[in-house]
């Protein structure tokens, strides 16, 4: 799935939205990979890297380019009615934490889950 960013904020950021201020971070007419969806709270947001960072984004500032999801994905409902479509990795303990602390471990397997995932 692929997708464009429209815009780089939210309409309403009172929500208790996640990352609803992307101005720092987005640039309006960037393509991006998604790498993961999650449902919450009737806000949906995707999951895309920025060649750095994993960013969990609300999905209202993009548009979806290429609708095609990646066979990677898996769905799981959480106890609180979360709902997410991730790959495998992402479920595991800590995965998206110590990606996110730079670890090499998961760094490495994020480098071979993208390489999948963008063919």
């Amino acid at each position: 799935m692929k997708i464009k960013c429209i815009k780089t904020s939210v309409d309403n950021p009172n929500n208790g939205i996640i990352n609803g201020d992307m101005k720092e971070y987005l640039v309006i007419g960037t393509l991006f990979w998604v790498f993961g969806v999650r449902f919450f709270k009737s806000i949906t947001y995707a999951y895309i890297f920025d060649g750095n960072h994993l960013f969990e984004v609300p999905i209202e500032l993009f548009e979806v380019v290429d609708s095609k999801v990646s066979s990677e994905w898996r769905i799981k409902i959480g106890d609180s009615g979360e709902v997410t479509l991730w790959p495998e990795l992402f479920y595991e303990n800590n995965f998206i934490e110590n990606f996110a602390e730079r670890e090499y471990k998961e760094r490495e397997l994020f480098k071979e889950l993208r390489a999948e995932i963008e063919r």
